[in-house]
């Protein structure tokens, strides 16, 4: 177990890391989100809603799904992406909404 010390370093390094673009950047594809660059709305609606895992954290987490599910024999299949044509529907719509306004 860590000292109180060594707690108080690592808040102090966190919080030096958390300054900085290259740690914070978001990092999904999908530029097309309305959400992208906003990962504390993205997170919070991805908790909200239960769907799914953010896509940023998918391949975390599925590297470490994947190693128990083979200790128990089984396997995973990924989730089909969202089309990309469906993201550029949502910006036509907005567009459209915007035009009538």
């Amino acid at each position: 177990m860590r000292t109180k010390e060594e707690y108080y370093q690592l808040v102090l390094e966190n919080r030096r890391l958390a300054g900085q673009e290259e740690v914070t950047r978001c990092t999904c594809p999908n530029t097309l989100c309305d959400w992208h660059g906003k990962c504390k709305e993205c997170v919070a609606l991805h908790r909200y809603h239960g769907d799914h895992v953010p896509y940023c954290l998918q391949p975390l987490l599925r590297d470490k799904v994947e190693a128990l599910a083979s200790t128990v024999e089984a396997c995973l299949s990924a989730k089909p992406a969202t089309p990309l044509e469906y993201r550029h529907y949502v910006r036509e719509r907005d567009e459209e909404e915007n035009k009538n306004k």
